[in-house]
Protein backbone atom coordinates (compact mmCIF):
# COMPACT_ATOMS: atom_id res chain seq x y z
CA UNK A 1 0.00 0.00 0.00
CA UNK A 2 1.23 3.19 -1.14
CA UNK A 3 0.76 6.46 1.33
CA UNK A 4 0.50 9.44 0.65
CA UNK A 5 0.77 12.94 2.59
CA UNK A 6 -3.00 13.27 2.51
CA UNK A 7 -3.19 9.85 4.11
CA UNK A 8 -0.92 11.21 6.68
CA UNK A 9 -2.38 15.05 7.20
CA UNK A 10 -6.21 13.43 7.18
CA UNK A 11 -7.83 10.79 9.63
CA UNK A 12 -11.17 9.51 8.39
CA UNK A 13 -11.64 12.17 5.98
CA UNK A 14 -11.04 15.03 8.72
CA UNK A 15 -8.40 17.00 8.33
CA UNK A 16 -5.59 17.02 11.08
CA UNK A 17 -3.58 20.32 12.01
CA UNK A 18 -2.59 21.85 9.14
CA UNK A 19 1.31 19.90 9.31
CA UNK A 20 2.93 17.35 11.34
CA UNK A 21 5.70 17.15 13.52
CA UNK A 22 8.73 14.50 11.64
CA UNK A 23 8.18 12.34 14.31
CA UNK A 24 4.58 11.76 14.50
CA UNK A 25 4.36 11.91 10.89
CA UNK A 26 6.24 8.79 10.61
CA UNK A 27 4.02 7.28 13.50
CA UNK A 28 1.32 8.15 11.30
CA UNK A 29 2.74 6.16 8.68
CA UNK A 30 3.78 3.59 10.91
CA UNK A 31 0.09 2.67 11.82
CA UNK A 32 -1.40 3.37 8.00
CA UNK A 33 1.33 1.20 6.41
CA UNK A 34 0.87 -1.93 9.37
CA UNK A 35 -2.13 -1.62 11.31
CA UNK A 36 -1.94 -4.66 13.32
CA UNK A 37 1.74 -5.33 15.19
CA UNK A 38 2.65 -1.95 14.10
CA UNK A 39 6.12 -1.87 16.30
CA UNK A 40 7.24 -5.47 14.80
CA UNK A 41 7.03 -4.82 11.08
CA UNK A 42 8.11 -1.39 11.93
CA UNK A 43 10.94 -2.91 13.49
CA UNK A 44 11.88 -5.14 10.59
CA UNK A 45 11.17 -3.15 7.90
CA UNK A 46 13.42 -0.42 8.97
CA UNK A 47 16.20 -2.16 10.70
CA UNK A 48 15.84 -0.60 13.81
CA UNK A 49 15.15 -3.04 17.70
CA UNK A 50 11.42 -3.13 18.45
CA UNK A 51 11.71 -0.89 21.67
CA UNK A 52 12.79 1.79 19.24
CA UNK A 53 10.14 1.25 16.93
CA UNK A 54 7.53 0.90 20.04
CA UNK A 55 9.10 4.64 20.95
CA UNK A 56 8.64 6.18 17.87
CA UNK A 57 5.53 5.31 17.68
CA UNK A 58 4.67 7.47 20.86
CA UNK A 59 6.48 10.22 19.00
CA UNK A 60 9.69 9.87 21.25
CA UNK A 61 12.81 9.06 18.46
CA UNK A 62 16.47 10.31 18.01
CA UNK A 63 17.61 12.04 14.91
CA UNK A 64 20.01 9.21 14.04
CA UNK A 65 16.58 6.90 14.31
CA UNK A 66 14.67 9.21 12.31
CA UNK A 67 17.35 9.32 9.66
CA UNK A 68 17.90 5.26 9.46
CA UNK A 69 13.95 5.33 9.28
CA UNK A 70 14.03 7.89 6.29
CA UNK A 71 17.12 6.45 4.54
CA UNK A 72 15.61 2.89 5.30
CA UNK A 73 11.87 3.87 3.70
CA UNK A 74 13.61 5.79 0.89
CA UNK A 75 11.59 7.97 -1.44
CA UNK A 76 8.08 6.31 -0.79
CA UNK A 77 8.55 6.50 2.60
CA UNK A 78 10.54 10.11 2.79
CA UNK A 79 7.75 11.97 0.09
CA UNK A 80 4.34 11.38 2.22
CA UNK A 81 5.96 12.09 5.41
CA UNK A 82 7.69 15.51 4.39
CA UNK A 83 4.59 15.98 2.34
CA UNK A 84 2.80 15.92 6.19
CA UNK A 85 5.22 17.99 8.01
CA UNK A 86 5.50 20.87 5.39
CA UNK A 87 1.71 20.40 4.93
CA UNK A 88 1.43 20.30 1.46
CA UNK A 89 1.67 16.86 -0.93
CA UNK A 90 4.80 16.56 -2.93
CA UNK A 91 2.28 16.27 -6.10
CA UNK A 92 0.83 19.98 -5.05
CA UNK A 93 3.95 21.31 -5.32
CA UNK A 94 5.22 20.49 -8.06
CA UNK A 95 1.49 20.49 -9.90
CA UNK A 96 1.92 24.59 -8.77
CA UNK A 97 5.39 24.25 -9.84
CA UNK A 98 4.44 23.56 -13.33
CA UNK A 99 2.15 26.24 -13.24
CA UNK A 100 4.43 28.91 -12.50
CA UNK A 101 7.09 27.67 -15.50
CA UNK A 102 3.89 27.79 -17.70
CA UNK A 103 3.08 31.54 -16.70
CA UNK A 104 6.60 32.26 -17.12
CA UNK A 105 6.65 31.09 -20.41
CA UNK A 106 3.69 33.16 -21.58
CA UNK A 107 5.35 35.97 -20.22
CA UNK A 108 8.67 35.70 -22.16
CA UNK A 109 6.37 34.65 -25.16
CA UNK A 110 5.28 38.22 -24.84
CA UNK A 111 8.13 40.15 -24.29
CA UNK A 112 9.56 37.85 -27.53
CA UNK A 113 6.50 39.01 -29.34
CA UNK A 114 6.90 42.71 -28.39
CA UNK A 115 10.40 42.77 -28.86
CA UNK A 116 10.04 41.17 -32.32
CA UNK A 117 7.71 44.27 -33.11
CA UNK A 118 10.03 47.02 -32.23
CA UNK A 119 12.56 45.40 -34.45
CA UNK A 120 10.29 44.90 -37.13
CA UNK A 121 9.64 48.82 -36.08
CA UNK A 122 12.70 49.57 -35.92
CA UNK A 123 13.67 47.37 -39.48
CA UNK A 124 10.73 49.26 -41.44
CA UNK A 125 11.99 53.08 -40.09
CA UNK A 126 15.86 51.87 -40.95
CA UNK A 127 15.03 50.48 -45.19
CA UNK A 128 12.78 53.65 -45.86
CA UNK A 129 15.67 56.50 -45.28
CA UNK A 130 12.85 58.97 -46.14
CA UNK A 131 13.47 62.91 -46.26
CA UNK A 132 16.79 63.69 -44.45
CA UNK A 133 16.96 65.47 -41.67
CA UNK A 134 19.56 68.03 -42.81
CA UNK A 135 17.78 68.94 -45.90
CA UNK A 136 14.71 70.21 -44.56
CA UNK A 137 14.02 73.97 -44.01
CA UNK A 138 13.54 75.49 -41.09
CA UNK A 139 10.15 77.37 -40.92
Amino acid sequence: MTLTADSIMHLDGQLLPFSRDLREALAIYARRTWPVNTSGHAAKAWGIPKTTAANLLKGHASDATVTKIIRAGGWELALPVIGAVIGEPVHAFFREQMRQAAREAERAKAHEELAQAAYRHLATGLADPGEDRRSRRRA
